[in-house]
């Protein structure tokens, strides 16, 4: 693979811990980077040139009964929102706080509150992140042109699920709010996800368990609302008898609604296919229907002659539209493995967290699958957020990209496959390892290249949040102990 080019910053020490959110480019091709600092009680904002040269920095502190939980950027403008619960009025208060890119003073607003009496999930989805949202923009949502974001305010109560949803323009005005209720106890409605399209229109997608037990299928449905400023209307999906452990949500290229996920007739965490429904945006109607079963040839590359051959415990990685129409999906295999350790003192429970094969899968604009490949793959960790473990995509044209830290010594599978696999003898290390990228064409066709011993480097670069800043350069963040460092990738 050519025309793959690397630079990194220079060392820069900070005696701080710090986790990377987000990264930024503006047209002057200075990075502006968003990290929380000290378990989340400093939020730090940098902004660097082109040759990773720092000239400017901004620490917000946040106090006790706050929460920062989103973070944008705009052409002249970047801002963050910040939470605050108030125990005397028992609500939680939304600030806005924004700053001219190139002065880096914030002013602040506020924007919003919500009474915790009528959405007491509120406080858990900010606070503790334990419950729906896991993510650094909280319970924001952005439309893909950035003219308009919503809040999803869910109520999580024993009675009729219910939402707030408050939507804003780009500046962060509020244009309407709406309150709706669905037609089902809490426990029954699982939500999956909150989409704004670039015309302002919300879009709610909820797995929806029935009242009594079925004796074989799903025993589910999905369900799609579409809420504007004056109506809320809604479209069943139903997965038939099949298993579909999860759905997701996103808006195509062609403006269409695209519900993606992996279907089984066993159980939800195992998978013989994939799943696709396309629903017209201006009607909620559905279009097109597929479950598509992976070919023989995918499975026999990843199984060989076994007989149990359906995927386990897939999540999703990400969903991008390369230039030649459909879209592209990523995955991984993920679990946990709880093991007893005996000692001299009793023991201990120890859980290893494992990411195992990458699964990378082609449609075509009406859901069905066109192709389907398996990456060989075996990593496992103490802990979830070991830099080496996972792996990062980009998409660029047609063709998608993988980052990943793999064994040095790589192994090549017959008709041109690849494994990146752990030996029982040894485990991934910085001493063992190299940093990968993989291209998959438009035909599905595999090329890899070696970027970086990892045993030279001094940091190293956590390929798993990977920030793609323009169409062809990616950015990595590397840390070890008080020692930082940025990796850019440029494809040309």
């Amino acid at each position: 693979m050519k025309n793959i080019f690397t630079e990194k910053s220079e060392i820069f020490k900070e005696r701080k811990t710090s986790v990377l959110n987000t990264i930024y480019k503006d047209e002057l091709n200075n990075l502006y980077t968003i990290r929380t600092l000290d378990y989340g009680n400093s939020l730090l904002i940098d902004v660097f040139d082109s040759k990773f040269n720092k000239i400017n920095s901004f620490e917000h502190k946040i106090e006790r009964k706050h929460r920062v939980a989103g973070g944008f950027f705009k052409e002249s403008m970047l801002g963050f929102i910040e939470y605050y619960k108030n125990n005397r009025e028992d609500k939680i208060e939304a600030f806005l706080y924004t700053s001219p890119k190139d002065k880096i003073k914030f002013s602040k607003r506020k924007i919003f509150e919500v009474t915790l009496d009528r959405y007491p999930s509120f406080l858990e989805s900010v606070f503790s992140a334990s419950k729906i949202d896991k993510n650094f923009r909280g319970n924001m949502s952005f439309s893909k042109s950035g003219n308009y974001n919503v809040f999803n305010i869910d109520s999580s109560d024993k009675k009729n699920e219910h939402h707030s949803i408050k939507v804003f323009d780009e500046d962060f005005n509020k244009l309407w709010e709406k309150e709706f209720k669905l037609p089902y106890k809490d426990k029954r409605f699982k939500l999956q996800e909150v989409k704004v399209s670039d015309n302002g229109e919300v879009f709610v997608l909820g797995k929806v368990y029935p009242k009594k037990k079925k004796e074989k299928g799903g025993n589910y449905h999905y369900e799609l609302f579409k809420i504007v400023e004056n109506n809320v209307s809604s479209t069943k999906i139903s997965v038939e008898d099949h298993f579909v452990a999860t759905l997701e949500l996103d808006l195509t290229e062609e403006n269409k609604l695209s519900c993606i996920g992996f279907y089984s007739d066993i159980n939800e965490n195992r998978f013989k296919g994939v799943c696709s429904f396309i629903l017209n945006t201006k009607n909620n109607k559905i279009e097109n229907s597929t479950f598509s079963p992976f070919t023989e040839q995918f499975l026999k590359d990843k199984y060989g002659e076994s007989k149990d051959r359906e995927l386990k415990n897939v999540k999703f990685k990400d969903v991008s539209y390369p230039e030649d129409g459909g879209m592209i999906i990523t995955a991984e295999e993920f679990f946990l493995r709880a093991t007893y350790v005996h000692n001299q003192f009793g023991g201990y429970r120890s859980i290893s967290y494992n990411f195992d094969d990458i699964i990378v899968i082609k449609l075509d604009r009406g859901g069905k699958l066109v192709w389907a490949r398996n990456i060989n793959k075996a990593q496992t960790s103490n802990y979830f957020s070991d830099p080496l473990m996972s792996f990062g995509t980009a998409q660029y044209n047609n063709d998608k990209y993988l980052i990943l830290n793999a064994h040095k010594k790589m192994g090549e599978l017959s008709g041109g496959r690849i494994k990146f696999r752990e030996s029982f003898l040894w485990k991934t290390t910085k001493n063992n390892t190299n940093l990968y990228i993989a291209k998959l064409d438009s035909n599905g066709n595999i090329v890899y290249k070696s970027l970086l011993s990892n045993k030279e480097e001094e940091t190293p670069f956590n390929c798993r949040f990977i920030e793609q800043v323009s169409d062809n350069e990616l950015i990595l963040y590397g840390q070890r102990k008080n020692k930082k460092q940025f990796l850019k990738i440029t494809i040309n």
